[in-house]
């Protein structure tokens, strides 16, 4: 069995696998999203590394294997970074799950794995959670190929004029629409051009771009809910505005 360097990882999310074992799902630096067995950490005899393999824990892994589901072989924790809590905590989830669902297997994304740790530093800090995840959600698309074009019109070439309506194209673009300004098929071109900013100071900006990212991410997510979003809907649990898109 082939054996690899060692990664810079995170845990995104793990699922029982046999009676002892792992499937896990991990985010590298090296190479991007991967699949591995965890064999025999479910027992008492598998030492510290089921205590490792959680989310939000900085790994240092070692792989086996060429497949697409490889074979942890090594795993020990890099740099320590504060836990999660809350609401912090419940968008932590939620962008795992978006990692999940919709980053392709071993492709690198390095600026997107830099950011996602930015992100983590941020959470744990407490940061304000809407500029965090709106900014995330862009950046995910980007790198996907799924950017948002926030400039200009995508028909006439122009820029985007603050005082106009706008509609969402499919291939994530922005048309000039006669639509009512109060319906949700119009987006200002002040808030398209404050989104491009990422600019998030006003709450009109920060309410569109919650409905926009939803509507988007959608489309590539398919019918199938995101769990953690769920989560975000616990009578209680938090303000209507806040959490994922």
């Amino acid at each position: 069995m082939d054996r690899g360097a060692i990664l810079q990882g995170w845990l995104l999310h793990s699922r029982p696998f046999r009676d002892s074992s792992l499937v896990l799902d991990l985010f590298t630096r090296q190479q991007g999203r991967v699949s591995a067995i965890a064999r025999g950490v479910r027992t008492s005899k598998s030492g510290g590394r089921r205590s490792l393999l959680q989310p939000f824990v900085a790994l240092q892994l070692e792989l086996a294997g060429r497949g697409e589901l490889r074979t942890l072989t090594q795993v020990e924790q890099g740099t320590v970074m504060p836990p999660l809590f809350g609401e912090w905590l419940l968008s932590g989830l939620y962008v795992n799950e978006l990692l999940v669902r919709l980053l392709p297997k071993q492709e690198p994304e390095t600026v997107l794995f830099a950011e996602y740790q930015v992100l983590l530093r941020a959470l744990a800090a407490r940061a304000e959670l809407e500029p965090l995840l709106r900014s995330f959600e862009l950046l995910l698309l980007e790198a996907l190929g799924y950017g948002l074009q926030l400039g200009h019109d995508m028909l006439s070439g122009e820029p985007l004029d603050p005082a106009r309506c706008y509609a969402l194209h499919e291939d994530g673009g922005f048309v000039a629409s006669d639509a009512d300004p109060l319906s949700q098929d119009c987006y200002a071109g002040a808030t398209l051009l404050a989104l491009g900013r990422r600019d998030f100071r006003e709450v009109g900006t920060r309410r569109v771009a919650k409905h926009l990212l939803r509507v988007v991410l959608q489309q590539h997510l398919g019918e199938r809910e995101l769990h953690s979003r769920g989560l975000f809907r616990r009578p209680g649990k938090l303000p209507p505005s806040t959490g994922p898109g």
